[in-house]
């Protein structure tokens, strides 16, 4: 995603309030947090802290759970009711679970910390709470652009017939614009969620595409494809919904409540994308993407062709990818293993049609040269011991055909800063050799 080489300085700093009975941790979080990018307000209680909230408008609130005459579960409930977008913390210095939980179920908080506080985990729980809370309002922001399209869409189309004569060249343009920007808008979202650690880079554009291919083999109508390509670029957006620990973990490494907790995430689309209409269809293919051939899958346990068409094709897609990088298992797997475990779990996992015409679709665009999967991930995303395609800045190739080292990494991560414009950055998936 291209950024303007001055939104960084023009980005204004996030405002956080620290709520404490005791005036040496208030201190204390003040000194913690003071040269970083933010503007902070000190309360001595709650009250303190809702006369700041109706006077600024703050970001993050950071609030001690025990303090006089309303806690920091009670205070905290007072501020999602009239500051919903707010984000909260809990410092808690004593085993009292019920008011743990309270503040959990009442306040919605995003995470608690325990006293005495990690310096450097508390300002790293602050960085990745904030970051977040961007990325919501982006996802926010281009959600409204979407419906301004739609909405622009709906209009030409309900006076299409009385002027067909004299402007139908014209409204075929513009439909051809609107579907081509609300496309784009939602491959901005798609890089968007892929920005977010854990969440996996590149996976999206490389199944949309590989879909593409494999509906158009099966001759579906225009309309399938579409919702098909849509399903696939926003297969990962119920993610964000998911805490780190879950999503740093490989599928088969899990317990089961956390792979529950996982795969409910296919159902967290439809929230998310509630209102926008053109993607229903697509919301429906992400619910089922983890529904298995022989009904052993979720959420319904649908079966056979009782799973849409859609949601098959993408279920065989993003498990070989997954099973490439090593999200399934832990550890990356050569192409022919990968293509080995879709044809073993065919009639179980998979539609045996559909995971016999994407194999084909592979060997047909195969060579000797890219066997395994190139796909773009995000700046946020590179980590060492990738295996580097192609780095470049502005056209201009900075590194090719390595495996990369944190030194690497760092120098990169340098560099884009000082240019303020991300790079482009290609890897290789899949494990060289079988191990």
């Amino acid at each position: 995603m291209s950024a303007n080489p001055a939104s960084s300085v023009e980005q204004p700093p996030a405002v956080l309030l620290f709520v404490d009975d005791e005036p040496n941790v208030l201190k204390a979080l003040r000194r913690l947090f003071h040269g970083e990018h933010y503007v902070i307000y000190l309360a001595a209680g709650g009250a303190e802290g809702l006369n700041n909230l109706r006077r600024h408008a703050v970001d993050l609130i950071i609030s001690d759970m025990r303090m006089p005459e309303m806690s920091g579960a009670e205070f905290l409930a007072h501020t999602v009711e009239q500051w919903p977008e707010t984000v909260r913390i809990l410092l808690t210095g004593y085993a009292d679970l019920q008011s743990t939980i309270d503040a959990v179920n009442k306040g919605r908080i995003f995470s608690y910390c325990n006293k005495p506080w990690n310096d450097e985990e508390l300002k790293l729980l602050v960085r990745n709470a904030l970051e977040q809370k961007r990325l919501r309002e982006e996802r926010d922001r281009l959600s409204t652009v979407i419906r301004q399209q739609n909405d622009q869409l709906k209009t030409l189309n309900e006076h299409l017939e009385e002027r067909v004569k004299q402007r139908t060249a014209q409204l075929d343009q513009a439909n051809s614009s609107l579907k081509k920007q609300y496309t784009d808008s939602i491959k901005a979202f798609s890089r968007i969620i892929e920005m977010r650690p854990g969440i996996k880079g590149g996976h999206s554009k490389y199944i949309a595409e590989n879909a593409h291919s494999v509906a158009k083999k099966l001759d579906l109508e225009d309309e399938e494809i579409r919702n098909i390509i849509y399903a696939g670029l926003l297969l990962q957006i119920g993610k964000m919904t998911l805490p780190d620990e879950i999503l740093a973990r490989p599928f088969y490494t899990m317990d089961a409540q956390q792979k529950i907790s996982y795969l409910r995430h296919a159902q967290e689309a439809a929230p998310l994308l509630n209102g926008l209409e053109q993607l229903d269809a697509a919301v429906t293919l992400i619910r089922y993407q983890y529904e298995h051939y022989d009904g052993s899958g979720s959420p319904e346990g649908l079966a056979g062709e009782e799973i849409p068409l859609g949601s098959r094709i993408l279920s065989v897609i993003s498990d070989y990818i997954a099973y490439l990088e090593g999200a399934m298992t832990g550890k990356s797997m050569p192409v022919v293993d990968a293509m080995k475990r879709l044809r073993d779990l065919k009639m179980k996992h998979y539609d045996p049609k559909v995971v016999d015409i994407f194999l084909q679709h592979l060997e047909e665009i195969a060579t000797a040269d890219n066997t395994r999967p190139i796909i773009e991930i995000a700046w946020t995303q590179l980590r060492a011991g990738m295996e580097i395609e192609e780095i470049s800045y502005e056209g201009q190739t900075y590194l090719k055909d390595c495996i990369i080292s944190e030194r690497m990494v760092n120098s990169i991560l340098n560099i884009r800063a000082n240019k303020g414009t991300p790079p482009l950055i290609r890897i290789r998936l899949g494990a060289t050799k079988p191990p």
